[in-house]
């Protein structure tokens, strides 16, 4: 059973569960709650095996480096063989391939530069200061491509990426804090390795509250239906300063679930952005 649910988590899956729920949710409002049940099943199963395959070759690149500062994880422990997790890739990129392709050129197109986005991340980004990239590159793209698959292109949803800059920049730095030590041992030089601990949360902090005014300041100035992008605003604002105080508290067992919570809130952004516009 340890070794079932051990390559069950292996390709990060809270972060597939957090992804594939935003790509339903941005789908749902994207066909005011009627998607099409088929093109509707392809998107997700896309991004599924997207994100697998993503969460599948950080844990194979790692092996080595995971082996010396995090050896209780799945590879180094040997509950999931190095092949298993290659397998896990290529049944990942399978899928992917498979149900993203009947999606259209176009569509298709987003979803190779989104997941090429986290395979680059994995393979080089990751370990330089341009760790965030990624992130940047495909947290937005979401919405953006949920619209194009199952509705059509929507230019504002772009506005998404000045918007919500700042909060990914915080989502990656929230992601990567708890491993800066062994980043650092093995000369990562990822954001958060880079600025150290206590900067990275100063500019996680920062970042998040910033993001917060701009997205309200946003849907006050684009929105036709600006309450709603201030109400998500405002709930992820009491968030953030409840993370922060409960952080001040007891950092130790706050920050391994920071990501989680900035997760959360990158979501309850874009939702409140895409309602407050579209």
């Amino acid at each position: 059973m340890r070794r079932v649910i051990a390559y069950i988590m292996l390709p990060h899956t809270p972060a597939i569960v957090a992804v594939v729920g935003a790509t339903a949710l941005f789908g749902l409002l994207a066909t005011a709650g009627a998607p099409p049940p088929g093109r509707f099943a392809l998107l997700l199963l896309a991004m599924l095996g997207g994100q697998v395959a993503i969460g599948a070759l950080n844990e194979w690149y790692d092996r080595a480096a995971d082996a010396i500062s995090q050896p209780e994880k799945p590879i180094p422990s040997g509950l999931v063989t190095p092949g298993g997790a290659l397998i896990m890739l290529a049944g990942g990129l399978l899928l992917m391939l498979l149900a993203g392709a009947p999606l259209g050129v176009a569509s298709f197109g987003v979803l190779l530069l989104g997941t090429g986005s986290g395979l680059l991340y994995n393979l080089w980004l990751k370990r330089t200061p341009f760790s965030w990239l990624p992130y940047l590159v495909a947290l937005p793209l979401v919405p953006t491509w949920a619209w194009l698959t199952l509705d059509r292109f929507e230019p504002r949803l772009l506005l998404l990426y000045p918007l919500g800059g700042l909060l990914v920049v915080a989502v990656h730095l929230a992601q990567t804090l708890p491993d800066i030590a062994g980043d650092r041992a093995r000369g990562e030089r990822g954001l958060a390795a880079t600025l150290g601990r206590e900067r990275a949360l100063r500019l996680l902090w920062l970042a998040g509250g910033a993001s917060v005014a701009v997205v309200a300041a946003g849907a006050m100035l684009f929105g036709h239906r600006p309450a709603l992008g201030l109400l998500a605003a405002g709930l992820v604002m009491l968030l953030l300063l409840a993370a922060a105080l409960a952080h001040r508290r007891a950092p130790q067992r706050i920050e391994p679930r920071l990501f989680e919570l900035l997760a959360v809130c990158a979501v309850l952004l874009g939702a409140g952005w895409v309602a407050a516009v579209m």
